[in-house]
């Protein structure tokens, strides 16, 4: 069974009075702060293989935050309602911490990586961060995955075409095809995923749109970074990411001078399957630019 560290569970009041929940390992102020953003259906929670063995191997402080709808953010799950709220609220969160600590380190897992390149195409413009970390990052799908995902979504608007229904706008009643299996083949884990109470497996029709609209915007936004060091992990066991393709678009389009990319023997969910290798490539990348 896995079973984590107690994280302290804060929270962070947005513009519109929305209250963003976040887990911290290690120190609430100091030098260095990894703030990493999730994926599609997961949450905060997922992160804690890194950030127990951050906190306890480094003075390296890691906040993992759930994104509107996800996670402990009780209010609308499931429901994102634009893509302009969604980086809002990122873009907030992290200013929040600049007088917390002498370095922001903006990190992101799978869809989380399509966000954050967004937020750090918006604020390296204002020097907030120091460095832009992506574990196997979203940016393009095998091709089983994305002919599933696009069935689905076909299969769901048909039906309620067919049957003339009109959902409420934050009513999460889209299936998102995600198996435990697609993110690790380690039993354990696979049983977590499966009795995790705070996943998502439903979705609005609005977040099905943001979700797009969002893709869309992460890859010209990459092409707006250009002086923050960049650490890309991946897994070769992968189930859902094309990742030559996405080595390929970070290659073509970011500007920056140092790219490190690495390759581990894991699947999607890194984490999980190399949480301590994982830890000490990120913890060698952030010493590197310090």
């Amino acid at each position: 069974m896995i079973q984590f560290q107690e994280a302290v569970i804060q929270k962070h009041l947005q513009s519109d009075g929305y209250e963003t929940h976040y887990r911290l390992w290690g120190q609430p102020q100091g030098e260095d702060v990894i703030i990493l953003l999730h994926g599609g259906i997961s949450h905060s929670e997922w992160q804690s293989p890194i950030g127990e063995r951050l906190s306890s191997n480094s003075k390296i402080s890691f906040i993992a935050v759930d994104r509107r709808g996800s996670g402990l953010n009780a209010i609308d799950r499931g429901h994102l309602p634009s893509k302009e709220r969604e980086i809002e609220d990122m873009v907030s969160f992290i200013r929040a911490f600049e007088g917390s600590y002498t370095r922001i380190h903006l990190a992101g897992w799978c869809f989380g990586a399509q966000v954050a390149a967004i937020v750090a195409s918006v604020l390296e413009k204002e020097g907030v961060l120091s460095s832009f970390l992506m574990i196997a990052p979203g940016f393009a799908f095998q091709e089983r995955y994305g002919d599933v995902l696009r069935l689905t979504k076909h299969a769901m608007f048909e039906v309620i075409k067919e049957f003339n229904l009109n959902p409420e706008p934050n009513h999460a009643f889209m299936p998102v095809p995600l198996q435990s299996t697609d993110f690790t083949d380690n039993t354990d884990w696979h049983e977590y995923v499966l009795n995790d109470e705070l996943r998502l497996w439903k979705v609005t029709e609005s977040t099905y749109k943001v979700w797009s609209e969002l893709a869309d915007w992460s890859h010209l936004a990459l092409s707006e970074i250009k002086k923050l060091p960049m650490l890309v992990v991946f897994g070769n066991k992968e189930r859902l990411v094309d990742n030559e393709s996405v080595k390929q678009l970070v290659q073509e389009r970011v500007k920056s001078s140092v790219i490190r990319m690495e390759m581990l023997e894991a699947g999607h969910a890194v984490q999980f399957d190399k949480p301590e290798q994982l830890t000490e490539i990120i913890t060698s990348f952030i010493v590197e630019v310090q």
